[in-house]
């Protein structure tokens, strides 16, 4: 079990001894190993994955991305389990997880894995989403205080700050072979039901083993009555917008005129004038409870 002791909800009154001492109960000889700066969940994967049988993971998104990327860079495809402790937990609410850490761990004593795509972003591999532009610095600019004081509603605030700020880019796409050209404010590559924190996704649009990436791009919206019907589209989850393309691909390529600054299952990520996302379908297995189609 690798626990990131950073993240926004672990509380004073987590134990990581009880969790672990769940597992024991349940015959399920347990490690349990703290993230730091110097070794973060790549890392101990890496490190310790061989030993085990299970890899839990308790943590925001990050720290599961993190422990997805070792488990990709090693080609491992044993179970991986996750404890949802951080601000926002998207992955873990579009999957309907349990949130809370014993029933967690309960959900990876008792349930089978599952499938899931896994996406790559040039060299490097994410979980959930990739997206740029505007909302995109609201994912890695909320201060982790405001996150913990405030949780998904930090992110509304920061939304409302950068609105004054959003700025186009021109950018070439071309996904599954098909072409898209414009002048774009935000953009996303998802495989969630949220989208930068804020907004969502009809959970039936939403396939997380199909090998299919939702992608969504917005033009720059020329007025502010404009801007406030996009969100509007947005937040009553339509996407009906002139403003909006979206569609599904699984791979995708972007030319820019200029290097673009992207959020990366919620990290700052520096990108290039290219950049090429991938879908890696069904390319690790997760613990959790059969979802019930709608």
């Amino acid at each position: 079990m690798i626990v990131n002791p950073r993240s926004g909800k672990l509380r004073p009154s987590f134990s990581a001894r009880r969790i672990a001492e769940m597992f024991l109960d349940n015959n399920m000889e347990t490690g349990v190993y703290f993230t730091s700066p110097d070794y973060n969940a790549d890392f101990l994967v890496r490190e310790h994955e061989k030993e085990f049988d299970i890899i839990a993971c308790c943590g925001g998104d990050g720290t599961l991305s993190d422990t997805v990327s070792g488990m990709m860079h090693i080609k491992s495809k044993k179970p991986i389990g996750y404890i949802p402790a951080g601000t926002t937990n998207d992955l873990a609410r579009s999957l309907r997880m349990a949130t809370k850490p014993e029933k967690a761990a309960k959900v990876i004593i008792t349930e089978k894995a599952r499938p899931l795509d896994i996406g790559s972003f040039d060299d490097s591999y994410f979980v959930y989403i990739a997206s740029f532009g505007a909302f995109t610095e609201v994912s890695y600019a909320t201060s982790q205080k405001a996150k913990n004081l405030f949780g998904r509603f930090a992110y509304f605030f920061g939304a409302m700050k950068y609105m004054t700020k959003i700025k186009s880019h021109h950018i070439k796409v071309e996904a599954d072979g098909k072409n898209h050209e414009g002048d774009y404010a935000f953009g996303s590559v998802t495989n969630s039901t949220s989208v930068a924190g804020i907004f969502k996704f009809e959970s039936d649009m939403v396939d997380f083993s199909d090998g299919k990436y939702e992608v969504m791009l917005i033009k720059r919206p020329k007025n502010l009555f404009t801007a406030f019907s996009i969100c509007m589209s947005m937040l009553n989850k339509t996407y009906r917008h002139k403003n909006i393309e979206f569609f599904h691909a699984s791979d995708i390529k972007m030319t820019c005129d200029e290097p673009l600054d992207w959020a990366v299952d919620g990290e700052h990520k520096k990108g290039g004038t290219e950049v090429h996302i991938q879908n890696h379908p069904q390319a690790v297995n997760i613990i959790m409870k059969k979802n019930k189609k709608k």
